[in-house]
């Protein structure tokens, strides 16, 4: 902090000036040309030590502000103006005071900037002989300069320039940090490097931005995955028809409800209808002026009344030309009823030997022999398909009639066409001397041709230039759902062997067993624990099918599923899990009660969309796709030559090695969603042809082409009294090859802009029922329930094909919404 220090004037400064003052009256006696000599000399000196007053004034208040520059320069010139007299050296003294106290101050600041030649010349400027040699205060900055501890040899101007210019954008970055202009403060902080490479601050700073940067983008991504996840959720939404509309609402060829309001100066002429035109020796300008006024009047097609009417210009050509004056002098009469505008004009013009022309806001009236041969070059800004779409529809309107002309053979590329041959097609002639070239780079149509032709040319690429370029949006939906249910319910009895008539019968009689039968056919209860000491399991219930064996897996699904399950022979398919089971022992014999059931249902939903966006008449497509590589073809597997010859009873097999079956071709596949599609919007932008070839690829998995190899039975009949199931599995030998789903639909059609049709879909219900009993205790009322097992499995398939088609502009907004 810079130290202020207040100067006070001198007291006696005001007793030396006053006796400046008084020194005329002493010398009244002298003669009158010295008296007048020294007067003007009193004077001069008088105004020095005025002026030299201010300068201290002034150089005070520069140093109470800081400015030691300025007040060294105002201390200095007040000590230069004062003579150096007995009268004024007490003035003169503190002028010097202040003076060397100004330049040590400003000293000190040119010495804390880095300027240490211009501080010690401030310096210096004090020591000098004739001003304060012994000045204590100039002589300790001196000192203190050339002191390199106390004053750093390394600083410099540009070095302490560089730290304020640092420190002010340190705290410019501060502040737009602070206002969350991030990208201003990164700049600033990026400045700052730019000065100092190793600032710390500035770098902390970038990370602090760039921490906030970092938060506002995880806020973005939360945000944008829950719009995300709102259109995937909204795909399931059904589109609600649209309502019934008039049958000319959206007839082809006429504008959209929601299209412009803007009505031609050509259409209005058609449909303003003037009841009476009563025109008595009246000039071209005097019809002009009436018809302007009516056509205000009686405009019924504009719905703001400050478009209402008609524009008209009179274009005769310079008021000097012959052909001008002729017109103008013409006077005509004229009476019609209920007629037109536009016909009004046709009789004026015959009247004035005149024609007129229109464009979309105004008609101008013309000579009639006003066209001349004089070409001359004129340039026209263009769309950059002009070319293209005049091309477009010259073709449409020169397209043949004859449905069995020979058509003309097309190469393989497309036909470029030049600017003349496409104005051409629009009717325009190019005698000798007329051209016409297009500049793709700055789209730029310059033609050489006739006034006459270049009011036609203008008018064409008004035409083009005022068509907005609109493209089209078409969104696939593929969904496809999938539901099963699952419902079983059964009971299973085991009955061991129970006597009936041991004690208590007739006598000389024996005792009659009851028990359940064998599983045959059936499938076993294996699954059922028995009682302990009990070996045997007698059921009564084997041959109700149940889990596996009630609802059979004979789809390519199920087939799919079982594809990664290895069983053996023996092995039966499993049965329905038990709920809870009842047992009663008796004396010698049990009776077991086992209740299976199962309540599955089971969905799945899947929902694919494919969008594209592109011009009306370009094809395009989009492929979201995963490729897969798949075997086709697998060697067989190799099994060892060398035979077992060991049949000694009790020995065990000789371990073998057997190579499975491998792949050895493969191919690839591509998963996912494929969409090619060629729209065309018609001229109202109302409907859009379509030609789609939409196509979903899933992959469903694996089929298990091949079977396990298993290795020679275990002799050894002393520890396995059944070889067969003693056999171990040597590989599992799979020989895998993949099923894939294909759904997809090749279709032309015509949707209005916004509407969503269904182009195609799949429905597919099967039922599977089971419902088995146990003869005789299944018929029986009520108890035969418990000697039931009934199992019901409804699945149904559902897959539906969406196409949704929008015209939007440029921009991405729908084009029939502005």
């Amino acid at each position: 902090m810079q130290n202020a220090h207040r100067c006070l004037f001198p007291r006696g400064c005001v007793l030396i000036f006053v006796s400046a003052w008084w020194l005329a009256p002493l010398h009244a006696t002298e003669p009158p040309a010295q008296s007048s000599l020294a007067q003007r000399e009193l004077e001069k000196r008088r105004a020095a030590i005025e002026e030299a007053q201010e300068l201290l004034t002034k150089g005070d208040q520069a140093y109470q502000a800081g400015r030691y520059a300025d007040a060294v320069a105002a201390f200095s010139g007040a000590r230069e103006m004062l003579p150096n007299s007995p009268l004024t050296a007490e003035l003169r003294n503190a002028a010097t005071q202040r003076f060397a106290q100004a330049s040590v101050a400003q000293a000190s600041a040119l010495s804390r900037n880095g300027d240490l030649a211009a501080a010690k010349t401030a310096v210096a400027a004090v020591l000098k002989p004739d001003i304060a040699p012994a000045d204590a205060a100039s002589l300790a900055m001196s000192a203190q300069l050339d002191d390199a501890i106390r004053s750093n040899p390394a600083l410099t101007k540009e070095h302490s320039g560089a730290v304020d210019a640092v420190r002010k954008l340190l705290y410019t970055a501060e502040g737009s940090y602070n206002l969350g202009q991030f990208d201003a403060a990164k700049k600033h902080y990026q400045d700052v490097l730019r000065l100092d490479p190793t600032n710390t601050a500035a770098r902390r700073g970038m990370e602090h931005v760039a921490s906030a940067i970092s938060s506002h983008q995880k806020s973005a991504t939360d945000q944008t995955r829950a719009e995300m996840l709102n259109q995937v959720a909204a795909s399931w939404e059904t589109t609600v028809p649209a309502p019934s509309l008039d049958g000319a609402a959206l007839e082809p060829g006429l504008p959209a409800a929601s299209a412009s309001t803007f009505v031609p100066v050509a259409n209005k002429l058609d449909r303003i209808i003037l009841p009476s035109v009563i025109l008595d020796g009246v000039s071209l300008q005097d019809a002009i002026d009436l018809l302007r006024l009516r056509a205000g009047e009686l405009d019924t097609t504009e719905v703001d009344p400050a478009r209402r009417g008609v524009n008209f210009n009179i274009d005769l050509g310079d008021e000097s030309s012959d052909t001008g004056k002729q017109i103008r002098a013409i006077r005509f009469n004229l009476r019609l009823a209920n007629v037109p505008l536009s016909k009004v004009l046709s009789y004026i013009n015959g009247q004035t030997r005149t024609i007129y022309t229109t464009d979309d806001f105004a008609v101008t009236i013309r000579p009639r022999d006003a066209e001349s041969k004089e070409m001359f070059t004129r340039s026209y800004r263009v769309p950059p398909d002009f070319l293209t779409s005049m091309s477009a529809s010259g073709a449409a309107a020169t397209k043949s009639d004859d449905p069995f002309s020979a058509k003309p053979a097309k190469g393989l590329l497309a036909e470029r066409r030049g600017a003349v041959e496409v104005l051409h097609e629009q009717g325009i002639e190019f005698p000798q001397g007329a051209s016409a070239t297009f500049n793709p780079a700055n789209a730029t149509l310059t033609v050489i041709h006739t006034a006459a032709n270049h009011d036609i040319i203008s008018q064409l690429v008004d035409a083009v230039a005022k068509t907005e370029p609109v493209m089209i949006c078409v969104r696939v939906t593929m969904i496809s759902l999938k539901e099963t249910r699952l419902k079983e319910l059964g009971f299973d009895w085991l009955l061991s062997p129970t006597g009936i008539g041991a004690s208590g019968g007739i006598p000389g009689t024996q005792a009659i067993n009851i028990s359940g039968g064998t599983q045959g056919t059936g499938s076993s209860l294996g699954d059922i624990r028995l009682p302990a000491g009990q070996f045997e399991r007698d059921p009564l219930t084997a041959g109700n099918r149940s889990g596996d064996e009630a609802i059979y897996k004979d789809s390519i699904d199920g087939f799919i599923e079982n594809s990664n399950k290895v069983t053996l022979d023996t092995i039966t398919p499993p049965r329905a899990p038990g709920i809870f089971g009842l047992t009663k022992v008796l004396s010698s014999s049990s009776v077991q009660m086992l209740m299976r059931g199962l309540n599955q249902k089971k969905g799945v939903e899947i929902m694919t969309s494919a969008a594209t966006v592109t011009r009306s008449g370009q094809a395009a497509s989009v492929r979201s796709v995963r490729e897969m590589i798949y075997p086709t073809e697998y060697e067989p597997p190799q099994l060892p030559q060398a035979s077992n010859n060991n049949t000694n009873v009790g020995s065990k097999p000789a371990a073998m090695i057997v190579t499975p079956s491998h792949p050895t071709t493969f191919k690839k596949r591509d998963l996912g969603m494929t969409l090619e599609v060629t729209p065309t919007a018609d001229d109202a932008k109302n409907y859009v042809e379509v030609t789609l070839n939409p196509s979903l690829v899933d992959f469903d998995g694996f089929v298990n082409y091949g079977s396990p190899i298993f290795g020679p039975p275990d002799t050894n009949l002393l520890n396995n009294l059944n070889p067969l199931a003693s056999r171990t599995i040597l590989t599992d030998n799979r020989i895998l090859m993949p099923v894939f789903s294909t759904h997809k639909a090749a279709t032309s059609l015509s949707v209005a802009d916004g509407a969503t049709i269904v182009i195609g879909g799949m429905l597919q219900d099967r039922v599977q029922t089971v419902e088995d009993h146990t003869p005789l205790l299944g018929e029986l009322p009520v108890v035969g329930r418990l000697f039931q097992s009934k199992a019901n499995q409804p699945s149904t398939t559902a897959v539906v094909m969406l196409v949704n088609v929008q015209l939007v502009d440029p921009t991405g907004k729908p084009f029939n919404k502005h």
